[in-house]
């Protein structure tokens, strides 16, 4: 990592069996808001099967949108639209 660069303070790690909604607690959202681009969101789809698809994205809440269910849930096509591979 060159000099002076940090890397993240937080990933957090949510997995489905197949592929739809993830739902990230209030204390994730509010961390996630907090550190911003040191804040990754790491999405494993379809865990259950043999190929299993990791979507990572930096930021998510900057990047996703996000509706309220306890905590928060997030729309599976917008997970994948904006994840790095």
């Amino acid at each position: 990592m060159p000099a002076g660069r940090q890397g993240p303070n937080a990933i957090e790690v949510k997995g489905r069996a197949g592929v739809g909604e993830i739902e990230v607690s209030d204390n994730e959202w509010a961390k996630a808001c907090n550190l911003r681009d040191r804040y990754w969101l790491y999405v494993v789809f379809n865990c259950a099967g043999a190929h299993p698809e990791l979507h990572r994205i930096q930021d998510p809440f900057g990047k996703l949108i996000a509706r309220a269910k306890g905590g928060v849930v997030l729309d599976a096509a917008s997970i994948l639209q904006t994840a790095e591979r």
